[in-house]
């Protein structure tokens, strides 16, 4: 009979508790990886990224802070970004932007609608 703190039960015991853990691990990334729209990695978000830059005053001194990718339908996405920007005063400031992004014909992405900061 094994002590309970014989070093056989207890690296049988990590062992299992390690396995159960890569488990659902990989199952989390694969359910991300899923939930990823079909085409170019990325696509609706660059698609967003590019409105905006043409959009707001200064491009040269804009940046992509991070952005939230959500699947509406099949073919189209809402993008919530958050960037810096250099406003037409001089400051720099943070805004919350959003789009509207759909999938074109030839595997595109397009921006029917652009919400900026005021």
């Amino acid at each position: 009979m094994l002590s309970p703190l014989s070093p056989r039960l207890l690296s049988t015991a990590l062992a299992v508790a390690l396995s159960a853990a890569g488990a659902s691990g990989a199952l989390a990334a694969a359910r991300q990886e899923a939930s990823r729209p079909p085409g170019k990695e990325g696509a609706p978000e660059a698609a967003c990224k590019h409105a905006v830059k043409a959009a707001l005053p200064n491009p040269g001194s804009f940046k992509w802070v991070g952005a939230t990718l959500r699947q509406i339908d099949t073919d189209n996405y809402s993008v919530v970004a958050d960037v810096e920007y250099l406003a037409q005063d001089g400051a720099v400031r943070e805004a919350k932007v959003q789009c509207d992004v759909r999938r074109a014909q030839g595997n595109r992405f397009v921006v029917p609608k652009l919400r900026l900061p005021q």
